[in-house]
């Protein structure tokens, strides 16, 4: 029998539940890549991920849990002190180092060499250094480094604005390594795919964000009950609850000027005190945090508003309405990267006129309908995660085929196991 070729994977956090943008991509690309190759995946846990070590093992991945411990204000000074004097970024990037993470690797790699070595974020370049003689394949997100600049502009904090700028800029650094160092860089849109070759990475292949369009499926264009403005997203990034805030208080208030029983709701994990108080706040909005599924909220609401003017990658959350066939308004930073067209697609809208376009969806539900619908088309045609988790195997295959040899470790990426790795 012949052996499939094996791709070790790691990263942050077991990605499960499917809850977030990044455990959506990081599972469904795995769980692909899994029908073709030997999948192992090294990820640190802090206990509680028994429900998503048996999704994995359902999706023929061979999971190794790395028990790490448990962040304290101690722990994550010590590690941002460290980061300082490394020059390294500690957001999206130094804070995730775990020696017993590169020690697991390093074992893994030993038992078994793999074909490919494969890093699923940007700080997972942390540990590249541990499997130095495997072509790498980085599956990068985002563009970090815009992420964290354009979170910068959002915060009303200085000292936080100076922080995430010069984060931004060590952030910078880290992509112009990775870009040099991977085999093959995986990026989510074109524009991104343009940043990363830009910065002069050898092979760079487009994988967009999906979205599991059979699971969306079957809702009708008919939804009962008052009109409902919908706010998807992960409410623990400060960027995420500054749009949901946005549109809690400034927007319906001017929507509900023209559509006076419009409401908001608003979904998504871990959201902050403030987020949780506007549902206290007014009797229009609803919260709700941590749900099992959001599926019944795309089916059941009108209008998808995605007000973001920070972030990067793709917003799945729209690829989500799109294959459910809700209506989507959105700021041009929202849904960059996704092929859909204002007026064919959705509307497209800065935040000063998007009341405006939200109420224009809401008042005219035909035409709505209509873009909704080739939205759907759109979906079931160019992000399904079938169709998108085809180019990820491809991207992998040509890197075990070596398409292109590579230099070797940079040392500066390298992680010394025997070093204590706070």
């Amino acid at each position: 029998m012949v052996r499939r070729p094996s791709v070790l994977a790691v990263t942050s956090e077991v990605p499960w539940p499917l809850n977030s943008g990044g455990h959506l991509r990081t599972f469904h690309l795995l769980r692909t890549l899994a029908q073709r190759f030997d999948v192992r995946l090294v990820v640190p846990t802090r206990g509680g991920d028994e429900a998503g070590r048996a999704a994995l093992e359902d999706a023929g991945i061979t999971l190794r849990l790395i028990p790490v411990p448990t962040r304290t204000r101690l722990s994550e000074a010590i590690k941002v002190g460290a980061s300082a004097a490394r020059r390294e970024p500690y957001v999206m990037f130094a804070r995730h180092r775990s020696r017993a993470v590169a020690r697991a690797l390093a074992a893994e790699a030993s038992a078994r060499r793999p074909d490919v070595f494969y890093l699923d974020h940007l700080d997972s370049l942390v540990y590249a250094g541990t499997v130095p003689d495997a072509p790498i394949v980085t599956d990068l997100h985002n563009v970090y480094s815009r992420l964290a600049d354009r979170a910068g502009d959002e915060v009303p904090c200085r000292l936080r604005r100076i922080y995430l700028t010069r984060e931004a800029r060590l952030l910078a650094r880290r992509e112009l390594i990775a870009a040099r160092k991977a085999h093959t860089i995986m990026a989510v849109s074109d524009d991104d795919a343009g940043y990363f070759s830009a910065l002069g990475a050898s092979r760079v292949v487009v994988v967009p964000n999906g979205v599991d369009c059979p699971a969306y499926a079957g809702a009708s264009t008919a939804r009962p009950g008052p009109p409902t403005i919908l706010y998807v997203g992960a409410l623990d990034w400060p960027p995420n609850a500054t749009a949901a805030r946005l549109l809690a208080t400034e927007v319906l208030a001017a929507v509900r000027q023209r559509v006076p029983d419009a409401r908001v709701t608003i979904v998504g994990k871990n959201p902050p005190p403030e987020v949780l108080a506007l549902a206290q706040q007014e009797a229009n909005v609803e919260v709700a945090g941590n749900v099992r599924d959001v599926v019944p909220y795309f089916r059941g609401a009108h209008v998808l508003a995605v007000p973001l003017e920070a972030g990067g990658g793709t917003r799945l959350k729209i690829l989500e309405a799109f294959a459910a066939g809700l209506p989507v308004v959105s700021t041009p930073v929202g849904c960059e990267g996704i092929d859909g067209v204002h007026e064919v697609h959705l509307l497209v809208a800065d935040r000063p006129q998007f009341a405006d376009a939200i109420v224009r969806s809401l008042l005219d539900p035909a035409a709505a309908g209509e873009r909704a619908g080739r939205a759907q088309r759109l979906a079931e045609e160019c992000y399904d995660w079938s169709a998108v988790g085809r180019r990820a195997v491809d991207a992998v295959s040509c890197a075990v085929a070596g398409m292109s040899s590579m230099a070797g470790p940079l040392q500066e990426l390298a992680v010394q196991t025997e070093m204590p790795i706070r």
